[in-house]
């Protein structure tokens, strides 16, 4: 592979400085989807532990339990009963909520004890072993005994089996209804599949056979019933109608068409004195209106009703001719013409006829109007006798309306009792109900249960997800660096670069070489020599000394002059002198001065750390140091060890020219890149960058 290549493909340069990070580094902690995989990946071996555990678990259990089998059958129940009869003694619910309502009453029906206890009758499981019987098995002898261990000695009780067949049954029964159909399914699970069938038929017969007795048995209970109460009635009727007739013979009450005569008297003599106070009325009117019309003039409009004739029309056509030839002979000849004066002469004659026919016609209607009010007075005097009449019989008739109508009730419950008797004897042998089985349980072939298969896959699944669960808790617990963004976010520095290995070679190489000259191009430091000062986190040590060794071996390949400092004050010290000898003037650079045989580089131990660290660790001995070493050596690299454990090393960090961050992708823990950050700032030195490691060392 070209080398321009593998430096493209594992460095990851920032071309741009990140902002201010949040107040908290630990609020955004959550992870890609890439992070969430590695995750997994890394801790794969909980991931797929918890699943081959639950995996046995399950296949342990599959093993153990016997093998259940399930028959199924369907009962279609029609809330329309069949009507062979009108007015049924259990009629069926014709609207859609009530007909849901009874098939879900019916669901309790089948389990109730009276259904049940057919179908444990007619299958025998009162001497059925697990239903009537107990099991005789070692399970359910180390049952018997824990219970009895907890509860201490029972007193026996005689054994009832047909009681404890009926709890074993309801335990393995489930009777169920599909939403918005009729059809109701029976289901039976035991350990043998022609038991199962067997159950189930009886239970759906003997449903069947219970339906029919209860409606027969309450058709018969209500003929009973009213049998009880026709001879009553019957009597009731008798009596009533016997008082209304003597009553009637002793008030003289004569009725006709059901009614009494003088009521239709004095109704009909109303209706004619209404009808004649109208005609009355109407003959008034006409004579007030021919008596106005008198008092008009001849050619004012239209004349009344009352006065038109073909006389009177013709009269008044004649009068408004002559008047208007009246008019033209004034306007032509003058009002002292003798035309005139004969004109007017004819429209006099014709005044007094018109006069003449409307006396005749006034005579006329006040003739009619004597004649109405004479027949009205007749009428009137007739009434005020039937209402004499009808007032003095009045206290009779409430009596008689009163006795008719206990008649009438009477007749009319004795009746609808007689029929109701005669259509309720006839459904006590006839079967209305509308409920048949469509399909009949047949023994299954398979079990139903165990699935070992599906249990099997369904707990490596759950397993999985478990595990994934308990991985991805672990991770929230104590978060690690997922990503290359993630720990530039948290250090606020960019990654210089990522290694994939820490082997001096390849790829590993071109990244290192890529971050010195990072580090270098980026550095403050006048002239071409760069302090740098790297540390990481505590369970990275190992990982950040393998680091140090990959940019010295890199740096020397390069031809530069290297020097290894050990500035992590946690290690024990060298009584063969080192950086704190150097330091406090003790002891000269030539002298402590070795050869790193692994990297080619040179190298200066720690020192003595007996004697106090404050004398040897001032500003002023580590500039003069920093100057001497940067003189001779084009690259001064100083492991700086774990920086929130070597606080003492401030001024050596305030001086060295960048400050190196290691990391592990996937291992290195966010609480300790975050005080690592921490205290970098407070010492005065932030991180200038960090290098993220794909994995760890062996």
């Amino acid at each position: 592979m070209d080398h321009n290549i593998a430096v493209a493909t594992w460095l990851a340069p920032v071309q741009t400085q990140h902002t201010e990070r949040p107040g908290s580094r630990r609020q955004d902690t959550t992870a890609e989807v890439g992070d969430l995989w590695r995750i997994l990946w890394r801790r794969k071996g909980l991931v797929f532990g918890t699943a081959l555990l639950l995996g046995l678990a399950v296949l342990a259990y599959a093993l153990i339990t016997p093998s259940l089998y399930t028959a199924a059958g369907q009962i279609l129940i029609d809330p329309r009963d069949r009507q062979v009869v009108s007015n049924d003694v259990n009629p069926g619910a014709l609207s859609p909520d009530g007909g849901i309502a009874q098939v879900e009453s019916q669901v309790k029906v089948i389990e109730s004890d009276a259904v049940l206890g057919r179908a444990v009758a007619q299958v025998g499981l009162d001497s059925e072993p697990g239903f009537g019987i107990p099991q005789d098995t070692a399970l359910a002898r180390g049952l018997a005994a824990l219970r009895g261990m907890i509860t201490g000695p029972q007193p026996e009780r005689r054994a009832d089996p047909r009681g404890r067949a009926l709890d074993q049954l309801r335990r393995k029964l489930a009777v169920k209804r599909a939403d918005k159909v009729f059809v109701i399914d029976v289901i039976v699970t035991t350990t043998d599949p022609d038991l199962s069938a067997r159950i189930v038929n009886a239970i759906a017969n003997a449903y069947l056979v219970d339906q029919t007795e209860a409606r027969s048995d309450a058709a018969k209970r209500a003929a009973g019933d009213l049998r009880g109460r026709l001879d009553e009635l019957r009597g009731a009727v008798s009596l009533a109608d016997k008082k209304l007739e003597d009553y009637k013979a002793q008030n003289g009450l004569i009725t006709s068409s059901g009614r009494l005569v003088n009521e239709q008297q004095l109704t009909d003599s109303n209706a004619r004195l209404v009808a004649a106070r109208a005609r009355t009325a109407e003959a008034k009117a006409r004579l007030q209106g021919i008596r106005d019309a008198r008092g008009n003039a001849i050619g004012s409009g239209a004349m009344p009703e009352a006065v038109q004739s073909a006389a009177i029309d013709r009269l008044r056509g004649q009068y408004a001719e002559l008047a208007a030839k009246e008019a033209d002979l004034r306007t032509n000849l003058g009002e002292r013409h003798p035309f005139i004066a004969a004109v007017r002469t004819q429209m006099q004659d014709v005044r007094r006829l018109i006069d003449a026919e409307l006396n005749r016609i006034a005579g006329a209607a006040e003739t009619e109007y004597q004649r109405a009010q004479s027949n009205e007075r007749t009428l009137t005097a007739e009434l005020e006798r039937l209402q004499r009449q009808s007032a003095s019989t009045a206290k009779s008739s409430v009596q008689l309306r009163e006795l008719e109508r206990e008649v009438e009730a009477s007749r009319s419950v004795y009746n609808n009792f007689l029929v109701r008797a005669r259509e309720i004897k006839e459904q006590t042998s006839i079967d209305s109900s509308n409920a048949r089985i469509i399909t009949a349980a047949r023994p299954p072939q398979d079990p139903s249960w165990p699935p070992r298969l599906i249990l099997i896959a369904a707990a490596l699944a759950g397993g999985l997800g478990l595990g994934a669960g308990l991985a991805l808790t672990r991770e929230y617990l104590a978060p690690t660096v997922l990503s290359p963004r993630q720990l530039e976010w948290i250090a606020n520095a960019p990654v210089v670069a990522i290694i994939p290995g820490l082997r001096p070679r390849g790829a590993n190489a071109a990244a290192a070489s890529f971050t010195l000259d990072h580090l270098a191009a980026t550095s403050s430091s006048a002239g071409s020599s760069l302090a740098l000062l790297v540390t990481s986190g505590e369970s990275d040590e190992a990982e950040r000394r393998a680091v140090i060794r990959l940019l010295a071996s890199v740096a020397v390949g390069r031809g530069d002059r290297v020097l290894l400092v050990d500035a992590d004050l946690r290690s024990d010290g060298s009584s063969a002198g080192g950086l704190l000898d150097v330091l406090r003037g003790e002891q000269s650079l030539n002298a402590v001065i070795q050869t790193d045989t692994k990297s080619g580089a040179r190298r200066i131990g720690l020192g003595d750390t007996e004697k106090p660290l404050r004398d040897a660790l001032t500003p002023d001995n580590i500039t003069r140091f920093l100057a001497g070493v940067k003189g001779r050596f084009e690259l001064v690299i100083l492991d700086g060890g774990v920086l929130t454990e070597n606080l003492r090393l401030g001024p050596l960090a305030t001086a060295a020219d960048r400050l190196l961050l290691v990391a592990c992708n996937g291992a290195t823990r966010q609480r300790d890149l975050i005080e690592l950050v921490d205290t970098s700032e407070a010492l005065g030195r932030p991180i200038s960058g960090s290098l993220l490691l794909r994995k760890r060392s062996a």
